[in-house]
């Protein structure tokens, strides 16, 4: 399914509209896949748009998550959140170099931000700066690279090769 901009009869228009409105030249793209719109800003914008959303009524922080896309050497950083009274849902997304993933934290407007940056951090390299305690989460200390990047070559597989797509009968 292509992303395609909110129609004028989308209860999502008047949003993108105020969005455009507020945040200008900042937002990159705007679209809207399965009732949910999807904002795409620069990284030094990310605070900034998470900022004017909560203003607007989306109180809780869902979730962040990191994308890897190798080959056109970029990390994409999703931030989801969601308006308790009107059920509505917006998706900001940004993307920073893979050799310099830098994008500013989000603590200062969701405090529910933290632990999600800190796994983004631990799991992909994405540096939330200015995030107060951005330290491990899930791995060990001894853990090494950053094991949901596609290139990352998992211990479990050097040890046992996977099996395969099918397992014969």
């Amino acid at each position: 399914m292509s992303l395609e901009a909110p129609a004028e009869t989308s209860p999502l228009a008047p949003l993108a509209t105020e969005l455009r409105a507020t945040l200008g030249d900042a937002i990159l793209e705007i679209s809207e896949n399965w009732g949910h719109l999807i904002v795409r800003v620069p990284p030094d914008k990310r605070p900034e748009t998470l900022a004017v959303l909560k203003a607007l009524g989306f109180d809780f922080y869902n979730f962040a998550c990191g994308v890897d896309w190798p080959d056109e050497n970029e990390l994409e950083v999703f931030d989801n959140v969601y308006a308790t009274k009107t059920q509505a849902r917006v998706t900001v997304k940004c993307r920073v170099p893979r050799d310099d993933p830098k994008v500013p934290t989000a603590t200062g407007v969701y405090g529910g931000s933290d632990w999600h940056e800190r796994e983004a951090w631990e799991l992909f390299g994405i540096v939330f700066v200015g995030h107060p305690r951005l330290r491990r989460l899930l791995l060990a200390d001894w853990q090494e690279g950053f094991p949901m990047r596609k290139d990352e070559v998992l211990r479990a597989r050097v040890e046992k090769p996977w099996p395969g797509e099918f397992f014969e009968a």
